[in-house]
């Protein structure tokens, strides 16, 4: 039998759901193997979900998958979405509207059964929506779990999951091409060059107490190394707080320091002065050389979200890493330090193009092998 090209690379997605989420390997290949009409796919949780067309009332409990269902073309399929669903901007409408069910950690029951949704999308990798979704379900709405959204992968496979059930598999398709071809493009871009020492913080106190940052096995830690970087503190797993002395000790060897911002829109400027005016911290290479880079808004949100828009993450952060493979000066780079480098909303317009970096071509030849090659990376 002859199968045609969408079908084998939504075959290829399947493979990678096995080989990144063992728990339901087998029930999950199934559900991939779709065209392009709304059906049955069997969710992160092993359970098979029927849908009978596309749905019209979709709630989306996540940010990541709210900016995925609004990239398949299902923006105006959606009713309510999170406190945090600011992007795209019919979902920050959403959000502006009080169309919401709550936070994404604590979503509320009545909230979404009150929207009479005919899909609920939950974060399978997150507990408080395991429990809503058991809820739901007795309740007799239909709910499907994504898979939980913690790496490239991930990614791929939601998209598949997503454009099945709905019946935009074509779309999901392109979508993961796209994205394929842009990670490979930005790797490529990098890949010879001497790796940089990187520091990710995700968050900060002031006079930089409270530290917690990225240690092996985040979504984080896998961009560093797509953009050419070295972690800090990959031999640490998860998001640890390491105490101030051993920062310190690690001090002179970080080259490059990422800082998101949070909700603290001063955390630039102080947290500036203070690596400035501290003895050890000045002599840093990071802060010598003004490679101390703050995320704000937006350009937070896209490495905190594993969703569409993390192809532009490894591009904005091997910018940040490797300023030299790249024809436009990375985000406010000021070697004299008079500059803070903030990096927020306006991300996008700092995504200047190597060669090569962001040429689609040949992105529809993205196949099994090339998506096995994102795993095993």
């Amino acid at each position: 039998m002859i199968m045609d090209s969408g079908k084998r690379r939504l075959i290829a997605i399947a493979l990678v759901a096995i080989l990144v989420v063992a728990v339901v390997a087998v029930v999950f290949t199934s559900g991939l193997l779709q065209t392009s009409a709304a059906g049955d796919v069997t969710d992160a949780a092993g359970r098979e979900v029927i849908l009978d067309g596309t749905p019209e009332r979709i709630v989306s409990c996540s940010p990541g998958i709210t900016e995925m269902v609004f990239a398949l073309g299902l923006g105006d399929n959606v009713v309510a979405v999170t406190d945090y669903c600011d992007y795209p901007a019919g979902a920050a409408e959403l959000r502006d509207a009080k169309s919401t069910v709550g936070g994404f950690w604590d979503p509320s029951f009545e909230k979404i059964v009150d929207y009479d949704p005919d899909l609920v999308l939950l974060d399978y990798g997150t507990e408080a929506h395991q429990q809503l979704a058991a809820k739901l379900i007795d309740s007799q709405v239909t709910v499907l779990q994504m898979f939980d959204q913690k790496d490239v992968a991930s990614v791929y496979v939601n998209l598949g999951l997503l454009g099945n059930v709905t019946g935009t598999s074509d779309k999901a398709v392109e979508l993961v091409d796209d994205l394929k071809a842009s990670i490979d493009s930005t790797r490529s871009a990098v890949e010879d060059l001497n790796a940089t020492n990187v520091l990710y913080v995700s968050y900060a106190d002031s006079g930089f107490t409270n530290v917690y940052v990225s240690g092996s096995g985040t979504a984080v830690d896998e961009l560093i190394g797509l953009a050419g970087g070295k972690n800090m503190f990959d031999d640490t797993e998860g998001w640890p707080t390491p105490s101030s002395e051993e920062l310190l000790n690690r001090a002179s060897s970080i080259d490059c320091m990422i800082i998101t911002s949070m909700f603290s829109s001063s955390a630039a400027e102080e947290l500036s002065a203070h690596f400035r005016n501290d003895p050890t911290w000045k002599e840093s290479p990071a802060v010598k050389n003004n490679m101390v880079f703050f995320l704000q808004g937006q350009g937070e949100n896209i490495f905190n979200r594993q969703s569409v828009r993390t192809a532009e993450a490894a591009q904005l952060m091997a910018q940040m890493l490797h300023p030299e493979a790249f024809d436009a000066e990375v985000p406010l780079y000021d070697p004299t330090g008079a500059t803070v480098n903030v990096i927020g909303n306006d991300y996008a317009k700092h995504l200047a193009l190597a060669d090569g970096v962001g040429d689609a071509s040949g992105m529809h030849d993205v196949m099994y092998a090339g998506l096995l090659a994102t795993v095993r990376d």
